[in-house]
Order: C-alpha cells, then sequence, then structure tokens
C-alpha cells in the first residue's frame, strides 16, 4: 500500500503541483486584496466612515436609474467605500459624499487578473469547475503523502532536521516535516474552495447527513408591481435597519423588475461570513417586512455550509489566522521545489546505478 501511496503522490505532484502552489500563491495575496486596493489607488485611502446606513439612500435612489448597476456593497471596517456593481462586473467606489472615485474594469489591474485566476483560473465557468477538481485532487495528493510518510512508531527522530544539503535523505527530511507543518491549512484550503465550487452537491450531501427539522423558509421571488422610479431608499433603508438593530446591511440588489422586492444581506455580530448569510425583503411600496430570516435561524447543514467561506479567506480567526494561512501559501511553493528536487535526484540516481549495471 506504501509503494502504491509514493506512486499515487508523485504522480498527482507532477500533475497538480504548480497549480496548486500558483492557487495558494495567489490566495495568499488575495487575503490582503484591501489593503491593496488601498495601496494601488490612493483615492480610497482617505474616506470616513458614515455612522447612519440611511446616508447613502440618495445614492442608492441615483443607482436605480441605471439599469447597468446589479448589486451594492455597504462599507466595512476594512473597506470604508461603498461599491456598486454592474452586470458585466464593473465595479464603482463612492466615498461618503457619494463621489464617484474609481472604476475597476474586468482585468483592469493586476488585483482582478490575480483574482479572476483565483477563482476561474481565467476560463471562465469551465475554469471555475477545473478549480474545484483541482481541490479534491489536491487533498488526493496530500493524504497520500500523510499515507507514505506515516511511521509505524513515532519518535522524536522523525521531526529532526539534517544540515541542509541536496542529499535526498535532507530533501526528504524537509519535504516532509515543511509538509506535516502546512497540511492541515493546505487541506483547508483544498477542501473548502472544492466545496465552495461544487457548492450544490455539498448541500444536497450536507443535508442527507444532517436533514433540517422543517422545508426552510424561503425569500418571495415577486411582489406585487411597483414602479422602479418609485423605490425611495432611504426609507427602505431606515426600514431594514429599524428591524435589524444589531446586525449589519452588507449587500442589497437594485431592483430590476417592478416585480422585485427590495432584498438585503444583513450580517450579526458573532457571524462569521463577511458578507452575512441573513436575508431580508422589504416591499418598496410601504417599506414594510416582507421576509426576514437571520443566519442563526437556517438549518445546522446550512451553517456549516456558510462557514466554508470565511475559513477559506481568513474572515474569522484574527490576524494570526490571516497570517499562519498567508505563510501556508507562500511557504506551498518551497514544499513543492523540495518534491520536485527530491524526486529529480533519486530518478539520477536510479538511473546511474542503472548504468552502472
Amino acid at each position: 500500500m506504501a509503494f502504491t501511496a509514493s506512486r499515487l503522490h508523485r504522480y498527482l505532484s507532477w500533475a497538480l503541483g504548480i497549480w496548486l502552489v500558483l492557487l495558494s500563491v495567489s490566495g495568499a495575496v488575495l487575503l490582503y486584496k484591501n489593503p491593496l486596493l488601498r495601496w494601488q489607488y490612493p483615492q480610497l485611502q482617505h474616506i470616513q466612515p458614515v455612522a447612519n446606513i440611511s446616508h447613502w439612500g440618495p445614492l442608492l435612489n441615483q443607482l436605480q436609474q441605471d439599469a447597468q448597476f446589479r448589486y451594492v456593497k455597504f462599507p466595512a471596517a476594512d473597506a470604508l467605500w461603498l461599491e456598486a456593481v454592474t452586470f458585466d462586473n464593473q465595479r464603482h467606489y463612492y466615498n461618503q459624499q457619494h463621489q464617484l472615485l474609481l472604476t475597476r474594469d474586468v482585468h483592469g489591474d493586476w488585483l482582478d487578473w490575480l483574482y479572476d485566476f483565483h477563482l476561474h483560473l481565467l476560463s471562465g465557468e469551465s475554469g471555475h469547475t477545473a478549480n474545484g477538481v483541482i481541490g479534491l485532487l489536491s487533498m488526493l495528493l496530500l493524504l497520500s503523502g500523510l499515507w507514505q510518510w506515516w511511521p509505524r512508531r513515532f519518535n522524536r527522530r522523525l521531526f529532526n532536521l539534517p544540515k541542509p544539503d541536496s542529499s535526498l535523505r535532507s530533501l526528504r527530511q524537509y519535504h516532509s516535516v515543511l509538509a506535516l507543518l502546512l497540511l492541515p491549512l493546505l487541506l483547508l484550503t483544498s477542501a473548502t474552495g472544492a466545496m465552495m465550487v461544487f457548492s450544490t452537491q455539498t448541500q444536497t450531501v450536507l443535508h442527507t447527513l444532517i436533514p433540517p427539522s422543517a422545508p426552510p423558509a424561503q425569500p418571495l421571488r415577486s411582489i406585487a408591481p411597483v414602479p422602479l422610479n418609485a423605490t425611495n431608499w432611504t426609507a427602505a433603508l431606515q426600514s431594514a435597519q429599524q428591524h435589524w438593530p444589531v446586525q449589519a446591511l452588507r449587500l442589497v440588489s437594485l431592483r430590476q423588475k417592478d416585480s422585485d422586492p427590495i432584498s438585503f444581506r444583513a450580517k450579526a455580530a458573532d457571524e462569521w461570513h463577511p458578507n452575512g448569510r441573513g436575508v431580508l425583503q422589504i416591499n418598496p411600496s410601504d417599506n414594510s417586512v416582507l421576509f426576514a430570516l437571520p443566519a442563526a435561524e437556517l438549518a445546522l447543514a446550512d451553517r456549516l455550509r456558510n462557514s466554508f467561506y470565511p475559513l477559506h479567506l481568513a474572515a474569522v480567526g484574527g490576524t494570526l489566522y490571516q497570517l499562519a494561512l498567508l505563510c501556508t501559501g507562500v511557504f506551498s511553493l518551497v514544499l513543492l521545489l523540495l518534491g520536485l528536487l527530491f524526486s529529480w535526484r533519486r530518478l539520477k540516481a536510479r538511473s546511474a546505478r542503472y548504468g552502472a549495471c
């Protein structure tokens, strides 16, 4: 079995190693996406926080009149700008005075190229699916390496590091020890990434393993028609905040049809997901609440699934966890180089031995 695990680990590392490293390194950089945006675009550095969410009402009224806008992301502690996103994923950034500071086109800067690579391998939906497959196979790569290394007996010598050199023993030992250190977070990011790609399948499995006690409540898809230009966003924001005073409104979908309700996404104080998973719908005719489902009332399977995203991007765990993910991403490159160098030197040694025969 160890021989089989060794071959599997070797072949998977040759096929997937570079992709796993590129995804790990790009993910490590994207952990600091908002600070990097502020660094690259100085106009985003001096925005003042807004105390009352209804302050954004006039700007939302303006955006509502432009059919190209799809949704709005409200300011957060590390991103004080309001971000309005169009259907073609062009991003518009506004300050507290409702002034447009920046427009970012798709692939308009290196950060967006990096983001698209990390999510879609620059290949749209097919790349997104391939990303999920890479995540699943990466878990197999990591676990086969663990199986290959696993000793019959544990002792301190397993973790002793020899003097660094290019010998097979030294390369193998450094690769093994570094892999053991990185393994938990590499497994976590590979698993959460794959489960986010295959979200529907993951939801089906979780609901099968942890059946909900009752059918989940569903948001409204349509209401009695209310003209788009009759939407009072200031009043809607006030109504939403009054209904959920201790939750932070994070996202809102702009109405596209007269039959669309106003749909907010809200985040509770103890919730991990940075965008929140609570759903609040407002009737634009009188700004009454149509539907409200906080994230805490979701089924256990759904709450578990909603934890994958914040774990993947270090939205929970504080600075220490974020730094741990950063180091995991960066040192995965060292891990790959050690493994490839070990394989190369072993092949050379075997070739020399066979040549001597």
